[in-house]
């Protein structure tokens, strides 16, 4: 009965003896399944002097009883009422407990029901729902998840990985701007470490922590386009090439051509509103590469009389302004380039554009492109890095934040992300989705 009831429980001490015994018990209006044991054993020695247990130096003096709290048994809370034997030293006169690996010194929480909170702690739940399936409070889950945190935490000495993706998320109100920064591993996608804000000054001061020979080994850093990281990166890592996340460069060219059609757009508000319902309607056509619509398949659509493929549709909407053409076709002509990793062809078609025949919300994007040419070169250079991984870091913890119905601690929050991604990190290199590069 013994070894069924231990195995049960997956307890594995082998001075822990159950007794037969189980009671199910109202305990703060919810019913609990008492288990029964007690741990005793000879002790070679007292804890509190040192003096060897020889001719009963050391003798058993009664046992303290401790209620000590278990993981579910069949989704029902569950005690372990443990017996601890008592022992008294004659040597120094004092008393000591027996000691178990099933709970830790002065603590009534199982080591089984930590290792569950910190499991659970890694999906994607709330602290309160960890708590009320594990028996416990929501504060010693945040004490749990605290205490583990520092364990995997990245120490400022530690070793720097050759590629890291750069970004920023929302934080709490305690923190300036409410940013905070976040940076990991290319290839393993790992959080490295998350700082309390994104100001150059304290990001300056973090990195500078690490050893030269460490920075030094930074060989890429992928980037949005916030002009502090730039200046940042190119005196904290001197070998490092700065990479734009391709990404951020195709949503800056889109915006721009929606912005320029919402404009073009309300010119026909009042003088001709069928056509102003077509550019309303069809956005999603024009923000299409122009390559992947359909020119064979025509069909009946909304607000045109005659059938229409989507290629027509997008040409006559483009036959109406002449600016608006040439901006969409630039921006096609960039997009295209950047997802077969032309460098030649981009480059070329940023310096050949006519600022004149250009739409002036693309003219901004395309000023912004040109200063930040040399680094979106890399970009087309290094095609396996993004910063995808690092977004869906950031998703994941925008999701945390609100199904907990938001953080107010900082720690708290930044513990938590840490959990998430480094506890189950594994340590050999598999194969991703964005291979190691050169």
């Amino acid at each position: 009965m013994n070894y069924f009831i231990s195995k049960t429980l997956g307890i594995e001490d082998p001075n822990v003896i159950f007794d037969n015994k189980l009671e199910e018990i109202e305990y703060k209006e919810q019913r609990y399944k008492y288990y029964y044991a007690k741990v005793t054993y000879t002790p070679d020695c007292c804890v509190n002097c040192g003096v060897l247990n020889t001719n009963y130096t050391i003798v058993k003096n009664g046992f303290k009883s401790s209620r000590i709290t278990i993981p579910k048994i069949s989704e029902m809370n569950a005690f372990l009422i443990l017996k601890k034997q008592r022992f008294y030293c004659k040597h120094c006169c004092s008393y000591f407990t027996a000691q178990t690996n099933i709970v830790d010194v002065d603590c009534h929480i199982s080591n089984n029901s930590r290792l569950t909170i910190v499991d659970k702690a890694t999906s994607i739940r709330s602290q309160k729902s960890i708590a009320k399936s594990c028996g416990v409070s929501n504060s010693t889950v945040s004490r749990i998840i605290n205490h583990t945190a520092q364990s995997i935490k990245h120490m400022p000495f530690g070793s720097l990985p050759k590629h890291i993706l750069m970004d920023e998320f929302k934080s709490v109100k305690q923190v300036d701007s409410a940013m905070s920064f976040i940076f990991c591993d290319a290839t393993s996608h790992k959080i490295i470490d998350i700082v309390r804000d994104r100001k150059l000054y304290s990001l300056k001061n973090y990195f500078f922590r690490f050893p030269l020979k460490e920075r030094n080994k930074v060989l890429t850093v992928t980037i949005d386009m916030y002009e502090p990281y730039i200046s940042l990166i190119k005196e904290v890592f001197p070998n490092a090439q700065i990479i734009i996340d391709r990404f951020h460069i195709v949503q800056a060219l889109n915006r721009a051509l929606n912005m320029s059609r919402v404009s073009l757009m309300n010119t026909f508000r009042i003088n001709n509103k069928p056509l102003y319902n077509k550019y309303k309607c069809y956005w999603k056509l024009l923000l299409t590469p122009f390559e992947d619509l359909n020119a064979i398949s025509y069909r009946k659509l909304k607000l045109f009389k005659s059938w229409q493929t989507h290629k027509g549709v997008v040409e006559y909407l483009l036959s109406f302004d002449e600016k608006f053409q040439y901006s969409y076709g630039v921006v096609n002509k960039l997009r295209y380039s950047l997802k077969h990793n032309n460098s030649i062809d981009f480059m070329s078609t940023l310096d050949e554009i006519d600022a004149n025949k250009v739409c002036l919300k693309l003219k901004i994007v395309l000023k912004t492109l040109k200063k930040y040419q040399s680094f979106i070169n890399n970009t087309l250079i290094y095609p396996n890095i993004t910063n995808g991984p690092i977004e869906g870091i950031n998703n994941k913890i925008k999701l945390i934040k609100r199904i907990s119905f938001g953080y107010r601690n900082y720690n708290n929050l930044r513990n938590r992300a840490l959990l998430t991604s480094r506890l189950y990190a594994s340590t050999i290199k598999k194969e991703i989705k964005q291979p190691t590069v050169a």
